[in-house]
């Protein structure tokens, strides 16, 4: 049976089963496998009712094949649609790119490796592979928050990243938007392209970049900069506590490509109650700093032939063309 004989049934069984999907097609296209309008002139409208988003947590697996719990409180016939679903478009042919994946990242050499882990934060890909961990990194990179729970969401997740549409999860999971060519979704708002590899997998090009969490001294003061953005959209001033010397910053925005002197006026703004000396100064050694980290790692990287390569390379070089949108100041 080809897919897209496949693609039409679950299509069916998902509109019988309530849900919305109105000019969608599965496709190729630049970042391989995704969604595309059928008639790019009239909007896609997909909408998932909160009773088919199968809660993470009712997620087991029986030899390593996805089964929906018993004791979840969807219909045997949703549990047998998602299962379908997930056998034959998602979980079924995404596992084993998921587990490549982590094999290249830990055919590192150890060097690396703990270069990745201490300098970038990113220690999470080099434990040990086995079915437990490939299943939490790939359905990582395929839920939702929704009613306060992660779920899994058929069809819209094979939307790729990108564009300027997102989710809507007020009342289900739904994506709606006239798109001229693929479907695109915007998967994380704020997004650098390091937390889009740190979270996803991939760096893509992003117009923003937020430091690195980061510890260090500045003025006598001890910072500590962390990545909480607490679902702001732009989070352009960070949240600062000041503790006798330290001062910890909720996250700090370094780069911005259509606001290029907003990061260190939104750091100026944050700082007004710090009594930092020369607020100025901390912002650019904050920068540098955040500057040096990935041009180690392209220094790192240099003369390696491995297949993890070319996306490391591509994660350096996204973050700091993001770094790079900064200069001047602009009063908040």
């Amino acid at each position: 049976m080809s897919d897209d004989t496949l693609w039409n049934e679950r299509l069916d069984e998902f509109r019988a089963l309530g849900g919305v999907a109105n000019n969608v097609r599965l496709g190729e296209g630049a970042f391989g496998r995704g969604l595309f309008p059928i008639d790019p002139k009239h909007p896609v409208d997909i909408f998932i009712p909160r009773y088919l988003l199968i809660p993470l947590e009712n997620i087991v697996f029986e030899r390593d094949e996805l089964q929906v719990a018993g004791s979840s409180a969807a219909s045997p016939r949703i549990r047998t649609f998602i299962e379908r679903y997930e056998r034959e478009f998602s979980w079924g042919p995404g596992r084993a790119e998921t587990e490549r994946f982590l094999h290249m990242m830990n055919e590192l050499p150890e060097s690396l490796k703990e270069f990745l882990a201490t300098q970038l934060s990113l220690r999470a890909f080099f434990q040990p592979i086995s079915p437990p961990v490939v299943q939490k990194w790939f359905f990582s990179t395929r839920v939702i928050r929704s009613f306060g729970r992660d779920v899994i969401m058929p069809i819209v997740e094979l939307a790729n990243h990108g564009g300027a549409a997102r989710y809507d999860s007020l009342k289900g999971v739904s994506l709606n938007g006239t798109f001229d060519g693929e479907v695109l979704v915007r998967y994380s708002e704020p997004a650098d392209p390091y937390e889009m590899f740190a979270s996803w997998m991939f760096a893509p090009r992003e117009d923003t970049a937020f430091s690195l969490p980061m510890r260090g001294e500045f003025g006598g003061k001890q910072f500590i900069i962390r990545r909480e953005f607490n679902n702001e959209k732009m989070p352009f001033v960070p949240k600062v506590v000041v503790e006798d010397d330290r001062i910890l910053v909720s996250h700090l925005l370094l780069g911005h490509k259509q606001f290029p002197r907003v990061p260190k006026g939104a750091f100026r703004k944050a700082m007004e109650s710090a009594q930092l000396s020369d607020i100025d100064e901390a912002f650019d050694v904050i920068l540098m700093l955040n500057r040096q980290r990935f041009l180690d790692l392209l220094a790192a990287l240099d003369g390696l032939e491995l297949p993890a390569v070319p996306m490391l390379r591509r994660l350096a070089v996204n973050q700091l063309a993001a770094l790079s949108y900064q200069f001047g100041v602009r009063t908040l």
